[in-house]
């Protein structure tokens, strides 16, 4: 399975399809240091005296020094998180031990201050603008005994700017967007921990801005873009020195096929996410990451003791491990999303009663049961996923499929929505129009993914019993999604309205969409296409691949947007949902999308040689080594 972020994202600003392979998985020299004896580390800062950090050496002390071990199955071409040659998650992964974010991502899905002392302040200009002002935290330091300071913002703001063309939107630095910091008109430093930022019109995704601060001293003098490029790829300057860490880890070595390896930093400032315990230096001396490309060889590691952890796609293979008492399975839920999608261009689900005829029979619990439950236990909702715009751990969350009675297995219900619709019931069990024939539809997903193909073959018998036809049409891998959803045919068909384009490609969709704790990154995905001239002819301007097309959705998203209020927003984003999986907004267009359940990624880590792990907050940038200080090993 390869877990690839097919919007490249300025950090979470866009949702992103998780794609599965197969049955292995995952919507970017030296290192000076003393790997010894850890000393005790600041406090989380003046700001906040109620917060005492505990020194490495209270929190570590049961735990023997040495080495935690990772066994993963994708390696990066280099690590340049936004390189577009290297969209693997893995790759932010890897930054989360290396730098810190002005905000981190809890477990809970919620933003945290992390590198800032208290939450930005958002001033209303009466204008149509808005200036947020931020402090750093008293007393950060890069691993090379730098100061961190406002000056590293601002160098990181100029890096992503360099050369920005607001046409084309690009700019020397690799990066996918610069959505949101398009916005900015002025960027001023106050001082060594305070700065103003000036945005011509409010950004509600102003917190996911900023995400990695690059160290200003560490890429020479006079250092642009392009030279942040080089240096990032190998995490190495022209002088070919180490780039420094504001994390708990330093990077050393890599060794390409093999592994990749970190040391401890000991002038790590300390972790002030709600999720851990340590607020000091990591306990572990060092991290290693083997990559280990088969799911029997990473269970096999981890029975073996040749790795600590391991956190990837779930797979039917993993039972095994969710079953030992030798390991804890930590997994939590987040917002990557398991769906099925319409495309509503299609001959038959062009008829909203056909789609909400498939959106009764569904039954979202039998799929958790058979599938999530063995593995995660009772961490998902019991019924699904019922909002494609907050999951069900979020406190915003409405189950908007459930309230209209969707994914409850209501055959009866179905049925009477396709006769409606004047479908009639035939001989072969398969309901069929006068017009349009037998109510036949393909569905397709990554194939080669066992759970995923079960999810699918789960599914095709609910809709049986309701006299739907499903045929499953898989493409290998990844290729799934240039082949279908976001081939260059189908989006311009869901862009034109189906009057460009090929409308056949696809009519159902399955796979995942991985967002972040900001949901309006969501937004884009359903946005009215728009159709611009390409160097070989006409080409969809948007990446929504369902056909769904509704002026009053875009005119609102974009006021949900700009609503500085987080609670009007909130509501504003459910307002938004109700397009999507419902028809109360939408009665022609409207439930294109079948939320199934939220997938967590799997992560599990061995009780026999760890002492502690670690919470591991499952989003896109966030993942099992964000909160790399509470790892213990026996």
């Amino acid at each position: 399975m390869t877990q690839r972020r097919w919007l490249l994202m300025v950090s979470l600003l866009a949702l992103i399809a998780a794609a599965c392979s197969s049955d292995t998985t995952s919507p970017s020299t030296t290192a000076a240091g003393d790997t010894g004896a850890t000393t005790p580390t600041t406090t989380s800062g003046s700001d906040d005296p109620g917060t005492t950090a505990a020194s490495v050496d209270d929190y570590c002390a049961d735990g023997a020094d040495g080495t935690l071990i990772w066994a993963h199955e994708q390696e990066p071409p280099d690590l340049h998180l936004n390189d577009p040659n290297n969209n693997l998650s893995v790759t932010s992964y890897v930054w989360q031990v290396m730098w810190d974010d002005l905000y981190g991502i809890s477990a809970a899905l919620d933003f945290y201050p992390e590198l800032l002392a208290e939450e930005g302040v958002v001033n209303d200009n009466g204008d149509g603008t808005t200036t947020i002002d931020f402090r750093l935290r008293d007393g950060l330091t890069w691993s090379d005994g730098e100061a961190l300071t406002a000056d590293d913002v601002k160098f990181t703001f100029d890096i992503l700017m360099e050369g920005y063309d607001p046409e084309s939107g690009g700019g020397i630095y690799l990066i996918g967007s610069r959505t949101g910091y398009d916005l900015i008109t002025d960027f001023r430093v106050n001082s060594d921990t305070e700065f103003s930022i000036d945005f011509s019109a409010f950004y509600a995704g102003w917190k996911t801005l900023f995400t990695n601060v690059f160290p200003a001293h560490a890429f020479g003098e006079g250092a642009g873009a392009t030279e942040v490029n080089e240096a990032l790829s190998t995490w190495t300057n022209a002088d070919g020195e180490i780039l420094p860490s504001s994390g708990p880890m330093v990077f050393e070595s890599w060794e390409q096929g093999v592994s990749m390896n970190f040391v401890r930093n000991d002038n790590y400032h300390g972790s002030v996410s709600p999720d851990t315990q340590n607020k000091g230096a990591a306990c572990v001396s060092a991290l290693k990451i083997n990559w280990v490309t088969d799911t029997d060889a990473q269970i096999n590691s981890l029975k073996s003791g040749e790795a600590h952890i391991i956190f990837t796609q779930p797979q039917l293979a993993f039972e095994e491990i969710g079953n030992d008492p030798a390991f804890t399975v930590a997994a939590s839920p987040g917002p990557i999303w398991e769906h099925w999608g319409f495309n509503v261009l299609g001959v038959h689900l062009s008829k909203s009663d056909v789609r909400e005829a498939l959106a009764l029979a569904l039954d979202k619990t039998q799929v958790v049961q058979t599938l999530y439950a063995p593995l995660f236990g009772d961490a998902l909702a019991a019924d699904g996923l019922g909002n494609s715009y907050w999951m069900a751990n979020q406190p915003a969350y409405v189950n908007h499929q459930g309230d209209a009675g969707y994914g409850k297995g209501d055959v009866d219900g179905a049925k009477a929505k396709l006769e409606a619709a004047g479908y009639t019931l035939g001989d072969d069990g398969v309901y069929a129009h006068p017009e349009d024939g037998r109510l036949s539809l393909r569905v397709g997903t990554t194939g080669g993914n066992a759970l995923r193909e079960l999810q699918q073959q789960i599914i095709q018998a609910q809709m049986k019993a309701a006299g739907i036809e499903i045929t499953i049409d898989n493409v290998p891998g990844s290729g799934y999604f240039t082949e279908r959803p976001f081939n260059e045919a189908n989006l311009l068909s869901s862009a034109s309205g189906g009057e460009l384009g090929d409308s056949t490609l696809i009519d159902i969709m399955q796979f995942a969409w991985v967002g972040g704790p900001w949901p309006g990154g969501q937004s884009p995905s359903y946005l009215s296409g728009g159709v611009v001239d390409g160097d070989d002819g006409p080409v969809s301007a948007t990446n929504n691949p369902y056909g769904f097309r509704n002026e009053a959705f875009d005119a609102r998203a974009a006021e949900c947007d700009a609503t500085i209020d987080d609670a009007q927003r909130a509501d504003c984003y459910n307002e938004l949902d109700l397009y999507a999986t419902t028809l109360q907004l939408d009665a022609e267009q409207g439930l294109f999308v079948l939320p199934l359940t939220q997938k967590p990624d799997f992560f599990a880590y061995s009780n026999e040689l760890l002492v502690a792990g670690a919470v591991s907050p499952d989003t896109n940038t966030a993942g099992p080594l964000s909160n790399m200080v509470d790892y213990k090993l026996r």
